[in-house]
């Protein structure tokens, strides 16, 4: 009698490969795509999927984020210098993740692509709806009104009525809480601003819808909740600009209000430390105290300090394309830059590194940072272009010839040490290193080394 064989049904693969997986992404627009990646795919690989089918011409402004598994749901942020499947499986609760503005800039002409702008309004509209960014009565209004022009183009009497407009979700509740007239006086006064946006392109309402979102208090931030030394409760607000910390009962307010209890900009800020629960910042001004504050559990405190890191590299690299665009208006003249006052704003104090570093020989600190600084915009010829107009170090003869004193009296002063001239390389090192500022010389690094011949 033949052998019978019971095979038990199983899952069917939807991929070639098992080295495969599917992964969805929620759009800021309510829909999803699905990409096909690899088990060893970092993030940034993902991320750049997404962005070329959407036709993202600005994707550095983005990130995925997922809802952690650990204690009370929470959103993170994917880190996109690592796998992405060993990301999900030890901290995602499923393996979907959703678009996000993860980056916020102060000025919207920053954004020059169409779609990037469309979603980045998508995604403060949410922020305004949700709560997250707060506004009165007649702010919400004002831009329930640019929403409406954005989404609807011209206001139509016979379609766009009260009943219609009341099917959309345009408000906050906290809004229509703090309102005594309730939604209908909020609605009826978006309405009335609605009908004098005739003739607004979509494209410039949604343009005008951040640029008063910009202004308004929660923008960009992302909050949690700690304890100082004194075991006070406060929130720890982190944003493009840098830290905000209040107190629970003290709402957070803008940096530029005087009734926030702590602010730090990035510019002021040397380093940022975590190590177990703790996280600590110190300053750059000598008489500055560092202030230290404790978090829950270790995975929250090694998380903010890891979203410190990637919000300071964007700032930083956001304060280096400031820096080219003033060079280019002022056509390269180093009379009209202070290129030291640039370069001190955009770098951190590495001596204040190599003191916390021996505070805390087995902590975190911002010297050994998760995400990799991306290279810097500005190019080999802007490199050039920033060093003085002196003329070219002098051939190998002339250098022989200066050196044992049979050059002209003039031109004597070019060398700081001519004893240790012996070589053509040396000679024009020398006097390189004569006429280089040493703070530009250390934003230069090996580049001007390399690109001199």
């Amino acid at each position: 009698m033949p052998f019978k064989f019971h095979l038990k049904k199983s899952r069917q693969y939807n991929v070639i490969s098992k080295n495969q997986y599917v992964i969805c992404v929620e759009l800021l627009d309510t829909g999803s795509i699905e990409c096909t990646l690899d088990v060893q795919s970092l993030g940034h690989e993902c991320l750049t999927n997404v962005a070329q089918r959407l036709g993202l011409g600005q994707p550095e402004f983005f990130g995925l984020s997922y809802i952690s598994h650990h204690g009370s749901p929470a959103t993170r942020w994917v880190q996109m210098d690592k796998p992405l499947k060993r990301q999900l499986e030890k901290e995602a609760r499923s393996f979907n993740l959703r678009l996000r503005v993860m980056y916020f800039i102060t000025d919207v002409q920053l954004i020059q692509d169409e779609i990037t702008r469309y979603h980045y309004y998508l995604q403060l509209k949410m922020d305004v709806i949700d709560g997250r960014i707060h506004c009165n009565s007649r702010e919400a209004s004002t831009l329930a009104s640019y929403s409406m022009q954005a989404e609807f183009g011209n206001y139509d009497p016979q379609r766009h009525t009260a009943e219609y407009l009341q099917q959309c979700i345009l408000f906050s509740k906290n809004v229509i809480q703090a309102d005594s007239s309730g939604q209908d006086s909020l609605l009826s006064a978006a309405i009335v601003r609605y009908k004098n946006l005739s003739g607004l392109t979509q494209a410039a309402a949604e343009e005008l819808y951040v640029s008063i979102a910009v202004h308004l208090e929660g923008y960009g931030r992302e909050t949690f909740a700690a304890k100082d030394d004194a075991n006070n409760e406060i929130f720890l607000g982190i944003s493009m600009n840098g830290i905000i910390i209040g107190y629970s009962n003290v709402q957070l307010t803008s940096f530029y209000s005087s009734t926030c209890i702590i602010c730090y900009r990035w510019k002021d800020i040397s380093n940022v430390i975590n190590h177990k629960k703790t996280f600590k910042i110190e300053c750059q001004a000598e008489n500055e105290e560092p202030k230290q504050f404790h978090f829950s559990d270790a995975r929250t405190a090694k998380y903010v300090w890891r979203l410190c890191i990637s919000q300071h590299t964007f700032y930083m690299q956001h304060q280096e394309s400031n820096l080219v665009n003033k060079m280019s208006n002022s056509h390269l003249d180093p009379d009209n830059i202070d290129v030291r006052d640039e370069i001190r704003d955009v770098n951190i104090d590495n001596e204040a590194k190599a003191t916390s570093q021996a505070h805390f020989n087995s902590c975190n600190d911002i010297s050994s940072s998760p995400f990799p600084v991306a290279a810097s915009s500005i190019n080999m010829d802007t490199l050039r272009a920033l060093l003085p107009s002196y003329r070219p170090a002098p051939d190998y003869d002339t250098a022989v010839q200066r050196k044992y004193n049979t050059a002209p009296n003039g031109s004597h002063h070019y060398y700081a040490n001519q004893s240790n001239v012996h070589s053509p390389t040396l000679a024009h090192e020398v006097c390189m290193s004569t006429i280089i500022s040493p703070e530009l010389s250390s934003l230069l690094g090996n580049a001007v080394n390399r690109s001199r011949y």
